[in-house]
């Protein structure tokens, strides 16, 4: 029975080990990093959005009267800024990060923080809370759509303030707090109203609710409604001279400019094993590790023949005790020996095979096989040659031809 072909040719085989493996490991780095790529993927701070919710249009506006809109990821520099820095947290940010940033913010304008570029400040900051859950429109870039109303506590999560409450209402007018000079915004249709004990209104409607509000008397400041200062407010020239002098009125230090947090948008993420060992310092290990186990699999595919195994002492088998009686002759330097018997031997035995007379001499006996033929020689000769062996090779090659005249015979 013939052996089995089998199913892959090696080419084949190395490939798909290759591929998989190579899948197997984008599948394991997908997976550990998995938020950071969500994060990072799916969709764009706010700052840089041009859908109606987003703030790239404000970006621009201070850009374009003079002042200057930086947007910032690193988020030990947004803390360092003396600049009003605008927070544009996301439905799924972590209360605790905004919270964090606020109070290093704080700390800093508490201690007069200063650097080479700037001699301290108020450090203002500006957070503008989430309002719609949005969904992108498909084969329209820069397109979304209001699915629907954020749910109030994971707002009233993102306000670094205790007993915070929301409603909605349809003022005609928002009216700032005395001691500020704004201008009127255009008040969307259902506006976001915020109220508590820690909250000082700046601009509200007049009732105690305000749609901007400070916080107790820290330079921290909420915007309840994104509706007044989004891309899709700022289509109206009436909103965006009313978001130039808000802007302004909360860092007069400093009018003009303003910084767009990123950080939010690009966190660490969580921590995890795969983050662990592909990143630094770990990150050498793990090279050293993935290239010595390639080292290994390379050398085993190209490892020559079979694994050796121990063999027995005294083999078993006709073969086997064949093989140990020409080891036992070569060694005691008698292989040259047994060409005269050999000859003798075959000779005694093609006699018998083919009926000749016993009593026939040596010379007699060879003339008559020799006239049977002299493929591939004259019998004569291989057996001259079989008896004047010098070494086993001649030897061996004598006998081969022995071998081959007896099968022209038959």
């Amino acid at each position: 029975m013939s052996a089995a072909k089998e199913p892959f040719a090696r080419r084949t085989a190395i490939v798909l080990v290759v591929v998989g493996t190579l899948l197997a490991m984008a599948a394991i780095l997908l997976g550990g990093f998995s938020d950071e790529l969500s994060r990072r993927l799916g969709s764009m701070p706010a700052a840089d959005e041009k859908n109606g919710a987003g703030f790239y249009a404000l970006r621009q506006l201070v850009e374009r009267t003079g002042g200057e809109g930086t947007l910032i990821a690193d988020r030990s520099e947004v803390v360092a800024s003396p600049q009003l820095v605008i927070l544009t947290p996301g439905i799924d940010t972590r209360p605790e990060d905004v919270a964090k940033l606020v109070q290093e913010r704080e700390a800093n304008a508490a201690n007069g923080y200063a650097t080479e570029d700037n001699d301290g400040g108020a450090y203002p900051t500006l957070i503008v809370l989430p309002k719609w859950q949005l969904a992108a429109l498909p084969l329209q870039a820069h397109r979304v759509e209001r699915v629907a109303l954020l749910p109030a506590d994971k707002a009233l999560a993102l306000i670094p303030a205790k007993d915070v409450g929301i409603d909605y209402d349809r003022p005609r007018t928002l009216r700032s707090a005395s001691g500020w000079s704004l201008r009127a915004f255009l008040a969307p249709r259902d506006v976001r109203l915020i109220s508590g004990k820690a909250l000082v209104p700046v601009l509200g409607n007049g009732g105690g609710a305000a749609v901007l509000a400070r916080i107790g008397k820290t330079n921290t400041y909420v915007l309840s409604d994104p509706d007044l200062l989004n891309n899709a407010a700022m289509k109206h020239r009436a909103n965006a001279e009313a978001a130039s002098t808000l802007l302004a009125a909360l860092d007069p230090v400093y009018p003009g400019y303003a910084v767009f947090d990123a950080s939010l948008h690009y966190g660490p993420g969580d921590r995890n094993l795969v983050k662990l060992l592909f990143t630094p310092p770990f990150l050498a290990a793990t090279i050293a590790m993935i290239a010595a186990a390639l080292l290994a699999g390379i050398a085993t595919a190209v490892r020559f023949g079979p694994v050796l195994r121990e063999r027995r002492a005294v083999a078993l088998g006709k073969s086997a005790l064949v093989d140990n009686i020409a080891a036992l002759t070569r060694l005691s330097g008698r292989t040259l020996s047994a060409g005269d018997r050999y000859a003798d031997a075959a000779r005694e035995g093609v006699a018998r095979t083919l009926n000749l007379p016993r009593g026939l001499d040596s010379a007699s006996l060879l003339d008559r096989l020799d006239r049977l033929g002299d493929r591939p020689a004259r019998y004569s000769e291989i057996d001259r040659r079989l008896r004047t062996a010098r070494t086993e090779a001649e030897l061996v090659a004598a006998a081969r031809q022995l071998h081959a005249w007896k099968e022209a015979l038959a």
